[in-house]
């Protein structure tokens, strides 16, 4: 049945020729999406272009229209959402990343789906089948579907809500609520909680961070991922960084400074 439904939509299509732009920094990534889609659609999907950067794409589609974008957020220089921020992209998009904390601001584009890394090839005929669907539609029931992917994934998001860590021989599991901050130190993760206690925490700080949700901690650097409760203070710093006061404070004469590929999305993030 699937089968047939697939031929189904394809011919109701009109055997148009879908136009897709990849933007992705990863050159294998890359290559196997392309060939998936390849496989998935022989006959009615185009690669127009392989974008690896934010100002190529911002280049590219200034002057040129596709039907649908396959999108990394993560790219390098910087995330893909820099593209609007430039353009009025009304292009549909299916984002791909490794990572999810950032659903919910990909939704706010013109989102048709999100796909986590490696991508399975039945998600990506999801995709495929969902972008066929809603925009063979009129506007209006586009609007109406991208909005109800978006109520959809609201309610599918979560980040984690308690946190387990060691003192001495008791196990104690933290609220999410009770941490300041989480600092890199050598190979250790260290916790920090808002009452002045420390624990490390057995984790890295690349991973806890897809697990905290990002309107309340922010990656200022690669040491620190701080709670918004604990910035005490912050100062302008040299070249366009950032200095923060946290409380509590971390170990005497370490400086808490945003580092300079971070500082204007961490403005941003002050302004959400």
């Amino acid at each position: 049945p699937l089968f047939f439904f697939i031929l189904q939509t394809i011919f109701e299509m009109t055997q148009k020729m879908i136009e897709i732009a990849i933007v992705e920094d990863e050159q294998l990534a890359a290559k196997e999406l392309s060939k998936m889609l390849q496989k998935l659609r022989p006959n009615t999907i185009s690669i127009k272009v392989i974008l690896t950067n934010v100002n190529d794409a911002i280049d590219f589609f200034k002057h040129n229209q596709v039907d649908l974008i396959f999108m990394d957020i993560h790219l390098g220089d910087g995330k893909s959402f820099n593209i609007f921020k430039e353009l009025d992209l009304q292009t549909p998009i299916i984002y791909t990343t490794a990572y999810d904390q950032y659903a919910l601001q990909a939704f706010k584009q013109y989102s048709v789906d999100y796909l986590l890394k490696p991508i399975d090839e039945d998600d990506l005929e999801g995709a495929l089948l969902k972008y066929e669907k809603i925009f063979n539609k009129n506007s209006n029931e586009v609007y109406q579907q991208i909005n109800q992917n978006l109520e959809s994934l609201l309610n599918h998001v979560q980040y984690q809500k308690r946190f387990m860590v060691n003192s001495g021989d008791r196990i104690l599991s933290l609220q999410v609520e009770q941490i300041a901050y989480f600092m890199a130190d050598g190979k250790s993760l260290l916790l920090f909680t808002t009452d002045g206690h420390r624990y490390i925490f057995d984790s890295t700080l690349s991973a806890i961070e897809t697990r905290l949700s990002p309107k309340v901690f922010f990656k200022i650097n690669r040491k620190f991922i701080v709670n918004y409760q604990a910035i005490a203070d912050m100062h302008h710093y040299s070249k366009s960084r950032i200095k923060l006061s946290l409380q509590p404070e971390p170990e005497q004469g370490l400086d808490v400074i945003v580092s300079q590929d971070r500082s204007a999305e961490f403005k941003q993030w002050l302004n959400q």
